[in-house]
């Protein structure tokens, strides 16, 4: 070694770094020379004795990654906020749920040009793929919705459980399935309001709750004008079934299980679908407990759970952290988990976590602990003054145009539940080969963030990660570990 070191230098050479490759029994040293002196030292090295070879170094490599994120026309999606991280701030409306799992960067593949080696339109989703939404209903006059909905069925049996009616059209009085829908897949690129996880992808609405009366404001009550029938859910499923969907999102439950539905006719309907390869998101539950909610816990099902921020101001949680410049994501003080509570990036994990809001109650203004998304157009209203289910109409922040667009703030992992189903449907759009609820659980999971929480499954959502997996981008991104 010596030896060498002594002739790199007597040949004007300055060593720079040395490896040893002991795999293939090779040591390389990086030598630095002068520009000038470059042909005449690699001839020099070339010719001692036991060089296998002089080359140059230092070549640039290029990512292959999106560089270029995409924004949608959808002025929730582009922000109110100042600009990065997440394109909203705290009095100001944006979609920070869509920018911490990079939809952007998803979307980016469409676009040729995008810094990556892979060009799909269909990374903006696509029309094909079909999200079955079980939930209050949709208001299909909805402007984010209007175009999206290709079927409604509507299962709802009466209080006392004797008589199932059914309807090829249904409604939202109450407005969480409207929410939920334009969560997963609100009309993109139409400038207005929201852009859904879903892109382009199709809504296949199911009504399976009664009209509300206003006993249902309150997440407590043991009202039955408030609850979906099991059976009911199971109708929508199977129909859905019948339907040909790709992903079935449900952001509903109720007792918990390890497995096996504690209702056998809702847990057969959704092994029946997941024979069929469907995908089933359901929430984890808004009971602050271990043990997922049914059916999110059925064998199978793809659980989500809710993460929230702290971006300086006083959350849920009661966690100041942060600021709104740099946010801690962590899971929200409300949600349900599993056990073992964080199996990072394995899909033998309860479930994962995407965004869901954590706000320090009704009255907290702050926008980044919410989730904003539109609202029903029609909610009940017992008499004229009745404001209990009444969302927000209102024309978009800052809107000339004058389109009513309602939208309410809420929280809760109803909203992480679409976002993961969103997730799937845009995957899928690219992709086939994750048609099936083992494959696409593996994906989410495999390509999910870590945001350092003892409850947060295989890790939070990732859009991006998973998006450039699924459509092959050679040089796929690392994890994010800040929104």
């Amino acid at each position: 070694m010596p030896q060498i070191a002594s002739r790199e230098q007597r040949s004007g050479a300055t060593m720079v770094r040395q490896f040893t490759f002991s795999h293939i029994g090779l040591l390389t040293r990086i030598v630095r020379v002068q520009p000038g002196q470059l042909n005449a030292v690699e001839a020099t090295l070339r010719a001692q004795a036991g060089v296998r070879s002089v080359g140059r170094t230092g070549y640039r490599r290029s990512k292959l990654s999106v560089t270029a994120p995409y924004f949608t026309n959808d002025p929730y999606f582009v922000g109110y906020g100042p600009g990065a991280p997440l394109y909203e701030s705290s009095p100001s409306p944006g979609q920070w749920d869509k920018h911490a799992v990079r939809l952007e960067y998803a979307f980016a593949y469409s676009q040729a040009g995008n810094g990556s080696n892979k060009v799909n339109a269909n990374a903006l989703g696509s029309s094909s793929v079909k999200i079955a939404i079980i939930d209050t209903g949709e208001d299909s006059t909805h402007p984010e919705l209007s175009s999206k909905i290709a079927y409604q069925k509507c299962f709802i049996t009466d209080a006392s459980g004797n008589a199932q009616s059914s309807s090829n059209f249904e409604t939202d009085p109450d407005g969480h399935g409207t929410d939920v829908s334009g969560i997963a897949a609100a009309a993109t690129n139409n400038s207005l309001g929201f852009a859904g996880s879903g892109g382009a992808a199709s809504i296949y609405a199911y009504r399976v709750f009664p009209t509300p009366d206003d006993n249902c404001t309150n997440e407590s009550t043991n009202d039955p004008q408030c609850g979906a029938s099991t059976g009911d859910i199971a109708s929508s499923i199977e129909d859905a079934v019948s339907q040909g969907v790709n992903v079935i999102s449900m952001s509903l439950g109720g007792d918990t299980c390890t497995g096996t539905d504690p209702d056998p006719t809702e847990g057969n309907a959704i092994a029946d679908a997941i024979a069929a390869n469907i995908i089933v998101v359901a929430a984890a539950g808004n009971n602050a407990t271990e043990g997922v909610s049914a059916p999110g816990c059925d064998t199978g099902v793809i659980a989500a759970g809710a993460t929230g921020l702290a971006d300086g101001q006083t959350n849920g949680t009661g966690n100041a952290t942060g600021s709104s410049s740099a946010p801690n994501e962590y899971v929200a003080s409300y949600s349900q988990y599993g056990s073992p509570g964080a199996s990072l990036n394995s899909a033998s994990a309860w479930g994962i976590v995407a965004p869901g809001g954590d706000p320090n109650g009704d009255m907290d203004g702050d926008d980044l602990h919410w989730i904003e998304n539109i609202w029903t157009s029609t909610p009940y209203m017992a008499n004229s003054n009745d404001t209990s289910f009444q969302g927000s109409c209102t024309p978009d922040h800052d809107s000339t145009s004058g389109t009513i667009d309602c939208r309410t703030l809420i929280a809760g992992t109803s909203m992480s539940t679409p976002a993961v189903a969103g997730a799937a449907a845009l995957i899928l759009a690219v992709n086939s080969a994750y048609q099936s609820p083992a494959a696409m659980k593996t994906l989410l999971c495999q390509t999910a963030d870590d945001i350092g929480d003892s409850h947060e499954g295989c890790g939070r959502l990732d859009i991006y990660r998973a998006m450039a997996t699924a459509i092959g981008d050679s040089s796929p991104p690392g994890a994010r570990t800040t929104p």
